[in-house]
């Protein structure tokens, strides 16, 4: 009898729901939590997959079965060399009763075949089956295995629960799940094989403008994206595991989407068949997502102004969020400021007055241009100058407050000055000389920033990626707001009357490190330089910040600006705590693996003004100097160690 030629869309129905059913792993979730147990078998005979169901309805374990021959597991011999003799009368051919007796007519059918049989359960039980019997062909029409559907036909309600075939059930599966299910080639296009109608709604193509090669997903990848992909695709194929990935591929209407695609190999045995997955699109939630990091970002910067100190207060008088300016101004940390009633801070001249303007608030008033003072960790007092609102529904106030300890200060000598011109003449002095010693502070201190920030702009060229310009500006971020954290520190103690009055801060040597690091990065990449630190023994100090932060900041650029040409800069920061003759002190010890100072020759002009040992165009003679005058009006002492192209170590000693 002639055969009738299928139509493309029948060919490509019969692929899908063959394939599908031997890829029992396609969308996991889906295929062990359905009612219809599958068998994946080799061609061969041997079982290579079983799912959850057919576990229940067999009674086995799949690593019980995995690897075994079908017939002698599962069915009654009786049958099977009745149905052998069968089939051999009816095509005329001689089969053994053995696996090709179950598969013969699906075989060269090329189609689903169904048949009744006596299966029997690990424990010897029999039951009815219904066996649909599917093969699964490859693009050359080749048989790359078998999938089996047995069904238990012993009761009445379970078989009109299964009355639908197997394959219309995997079709309602496929169409009907809220996303793109496809099958698809491990080649270049990733060639399709299947794909369900919901391709449309995300790609805006059609399956068969897939499957006519009209389109391809490799065709609609974002050019940046399409090496992490590929990339990704092929990493999980090596390890045989599932690959999760996010990425933009270009509309049909020209607009670019997010989508975000999970994803698993098909093995038979060690050879990649072909690959399965589930995509959606996930822009909605990606443009949400940018938007509120965008939010979050903008909000954190405003409220954490190192200008201003910005607090929430709660109902009960409580801090319920600070800035991290608080923190840095008065030393208390966020947990002390927010767990301790608001007026333990207070002056005890100023309680009353600042009662007075919370009932302001409490009434529904905006208070500003209010002043107190709140008392510091280390007990001294700073004027704050306040703007408050409040929220009466919540119910919170909304506060920001400036540090005008300073114009205070100013005041107060403006008042002096009318009866004592000698006092003011000898702080102008004094300011003077201060302003003076912080000119080679600040055009020394700026010169590595800056330089920073020319190698952070030198990293890029004309082959650099978005990735690299979001790198590159967030890193430019840092080194503006440390640039920004400097000046503030350095303004604030160029304000102090003499060395001695200088402001001192708990410090973290951790943190005041990471910072230096920070400003210096672009310089530390292309030097590939690596910085360690042992801070355990001594982790903190109390120090003008400004002043710790130079010490840090000169040291790690010069141990940079004079690295060896035969290795990479390795710079070690290392403190402890140590006692001589009954006095305890902090010693920090800078260690480097550079060019090295012949101290023989420069040892008495180490720490001279402008003086230097070495040909670097960017030597100044001013680093040095400038960190031992700081040292040393502090009660403390640099020196040096140092043997010529194997390094130098500086060691301080902190007083107190």
């Amino acid at each position: 009898m002639e055969k009738r030629p299928l139509s493309d869309k029948t060919v490509r129905d019969n692929k899908f729901l063959n394939a599908l059913a031997e890829a029992f792993r396609l969308q996991e979730a889906i295929l062990n939590t359905a009612d219809i147990p599958m068998i994946s078998i080799s061609p061969d005979g041997m079982i290579t997959s079983v799912n959850r169901c057919a576990e229940s309805l067999l009674g086995h374990r799949s690593e019980e079965l995995i690897g075994k021959n079908t017939p002698l597991l599962f069915f009654n011999l009786e049958e099977i060399i009745s149905k052998g003799e069968s089939l051999s009368h009816q095509h005329n051919v001689t089969l053994e009763p053995l696996f090709d007796v179950l598969i013969y007519e699906a075989k060269i059918s090329r189609k689903t075949t169904r048949d009744t049989w006596t299966m029997i359960r690990k424990d010897g039980s029999k039951f009815p089956a219904s066996l649909s019997i599917s093969p699964l062909l490859d693009e050359q029409d080749s048989i790359m295995g078998y999938v089996a559907i047995p069904k238990d036909i012993s009761e009445t309600l379970a078989a009109k629960e299964i009355s639908k075939s197997t394959d219309e059930k995997f079709k309602i599966l496929a169409e009907n799940v809220p996303g793109a299910i496809y099958l698809c080639h491990n080649d270049e296009q990733y060639s399709v094989i299947y794909l369900n109608d919901h391709i449309e709604v995300i790609t805006g193509y059609s399956p068969e403008e897939f499957y006519s090669k009209e389109v391809s997903f490799a065709n609609i990848f974002h050019p940046e994206d399409a090496p992490y992909i590929r990339e990704g695709i092929n990493q999980a194929i090596k390890r045989k595991t599932q690959f999760s990935l996010r990425y933009r591929i270009r509309h049909k209407s020209g607009d670019w989407r997010w989508i975000e695609e999970t994803g698993v190999g098909v093995f038979d045995g060690d050879r990649l068949t072909m690959l399965e997955g589930f995509l959606t699109d996930v822009t909605a939630q990606r443009n949400a997502e940018a938007e509120l990091i965008q939010i979050t970002e903008e909000n954190h910067r405003v409220f954490n102004n190192p200008v201003s100190l910005n607090v929430v207060i709660g109902e009960k008088g409580n801090f319920k969020r600070v800035s991290d300016s608080w923190v840095s101004l008065l030393g208390w940390s966020k947990e002390e400021l927010m767990q301790t009633y608001f007026t333990e801070f207070l002056h005890p001249d100023d309680i009353d007055a600042t009662m007075k303007a919370v009932q302001r608030l409490k009434n529904g008033e905006e208070v500003s241009q209010f002043e107190n003072r709140y008392r510091c960790k280390d007990g001294s007092y700073r004027w704050l100058l306040w703007s408050c609102a409040p929220d009466l529904h919540l119910p919170l106030v909304y506060a920001s407050a400036v540090d005008i300890t300073n114009r205070k200060k100013s005041e107060e000598e403006l008042l002096r000055s009318k009866t004592n011109i000698e006092a003011i003449a000898l702080t102008l002095q004094e300011q003077n000389k201060a302003l003076d010693e912080f000119a080679h502070i600040i055009s020394h201190n700026l010169r590595s920033p800056i330089g920073n920030i020319n190698a952070l702009i030198n990293l890029l060229d004309e082959n650099s990626g978005i990735q690299d310009y979001k790198l590159i500006f967030y890193k430019l971020k840092n080194v503006a707001t440390n640039l920004s954290e400097t000046m503030n520190d350095l303004m604030e103690t160029l304000k102090a009357k003499t060395q001695t009055d200088l402001h001192k801060d708990q410090l973290r040597f951790k943190e005041i490190l990471d910072k230096v690091v920070q400003s210096l990065e672009g310089d530390l990449i292309q030097a590939e330089a690596s910085v360690t630190f042992d801070f355990n023994d001594a982790p903190h100090i109390e120090y003008p910040k400004a002043y710790l932060e130079s010490i840090f900041q000169n040291l790690l650029s010069n141990a940079i600006k004079y690295k060896s040409s035969e290795r990479k800069p390795k710079i070690h920061f290392q403190s402890a705590r140590m006692e001589k003759k009954g006095q305890s002190y902090t010693e920090l010890r800078i260690t480097d693996n550079g060019q090295g100072i012949d101290l023989e020759k420069f040892g008495d002009k180490l720490f001279g003004l402008h003086k230097t040992f070495h040909t670097h165009d960017q030597a100044r003679g001013v680093g040095l100097f400038l960190i031992k005058t700081q040292i040393e009006s502090m009660g403390g002492t640099i020196s040096a160690d140092s043997e010529v192209d194997k390094g130098t170590t500086f060691t301080i000693r902190f007083r107190g």
